[in-house]
């Protein structure tokens, strides 16, 4: 059985470089065989997502947009790509900082103060640390969070929730399992000395 990965990259090769090679575009002036090659397979990992349809007009697309006097030379990777986005965005990748913060010594410090979702949160909106005054937010916002959920599980407990109510429990319960998965895997990684986090020594866990 095919995994969803293999049959994106598959899919990459026979609707975009597959139908542009037989279409008879060349590589650029100055780009050599093996450049040309790494920028496909470049292209192949990166567009795995797209649809077959998708594809398909991406590479008409590209025929169009073609470089060199004769209209017949591969355009740059930045031009494909720009190309593919305004066909169709890549799925939400959450930041790596997401994970290398919360599974840092910053994890468990957030979780142990009660804030733990709100810097989930942030973290993935923001992609980028935190700073002092977005520390007090957060644990502004955990404070109204945890006044939340005692008033909506009072109202679930006497059947008296809104669909409104039930969902932004989910989605915080949702967030919170997801951000304590991170910090348990991280702890998990630091007893075992499977390597530093990135942000030990520049704890903001007393910012105030």
């Amino acid at each position: 059985m095919q995994t969803v990965e293999t049959g994106g990259k598959a899919a990459v090769r026979q609707h975009l470089i597959g139908r542009l090679t037989d279409a008879g575009l060349s590589r650029p002036k100055g780009m050599t065989a093996d450049q040309l090659a790494a920028m496909q397979g470049r292209l192949v990992g990166a567009l795995a997502y797209m649809d077959p349809e998708n594809l398909m007009t991406l590479a008409e697309g590209v025929m169009d947009m073609a470089a060199g006097p004769l209209r017949n030379q591969w355009p740059s990777e930045v031009i494909v790509r720009n190309a593919a986005h305004a066909l169709q965005r890549p799925p939400f990748e959450q930041p790596r900082i997401v994970s290398s913060w919360l599974a840092s010594v910053e994890g468990p410090q957030a979780e142990a103060g009660g804030w733990l979702v709100p810097l989930y949160r942030f973290l993935r909106r923001a992609g980028r640390p935190p700073m002092p005054y977005d520390m007090r937010l957060m644990r502004e916002e955990a404070g109204h969070d945890s006044r939340q959920l005692t008033l909506i599980r009072e109202r679930v407990a006497a059947g008296s929730a809104s669909d409104e109510d039930r969902a932004w429990l989910v989605a915080w319960q949702r967030d919170e399992a997801e951000a304590r998965r991170i910090v348990r895997d991280g702890a998990t990684r630091r007893a075992t000395g499977d390597g530093q986090s990135p942000s030990e020594g520049q704890s903001t866990g007393d910012a105030a």
